[in-house]
């Protein structure tokens, strides 16, 4: 049981981390019909890290740095990086 919670804080402190500037990087190189199915889960994915980064916070999680900066990241990111242009009538 103890390796279980071992891999779930390993996959907390680098795998969503990584799944989340994935799709950041997703969302800002993809084009045309790709791109809004890349923006909508790069939001899913800012929400996921939202509250994971709530959670590690109030409970004073080891992680709660990793988090924080993560989730940081991912907001400058979607503001500093340029896009590509995104059809949303999906003409």
């Amino acid at each position: 049981m103890d390796q279980l919670f071992f891999l779930g804080s390993v996959f907390s402190a680098l795998g969503l981390p990584a799944v989340a500037l994935i799709a950041l990087l997703s969302s800002k190189l993809a084009i045309g019909p790709a791109a809004t199915r890349a923006q909508r889960r790069f939001l899913a994915c800012l929400v996921v890290v939202t509250v994971v980064t709530a959670k590690t916070v109030t409970t004073n999680d080891a992680t709660w740095l990793i988090h924080t900066v993560t989730l940081s990241m991912m907001i400058i990111g979607a503001l500093w990086i340029p896009g590509q242009d995104v059809d949303w009538a999906g003409t």
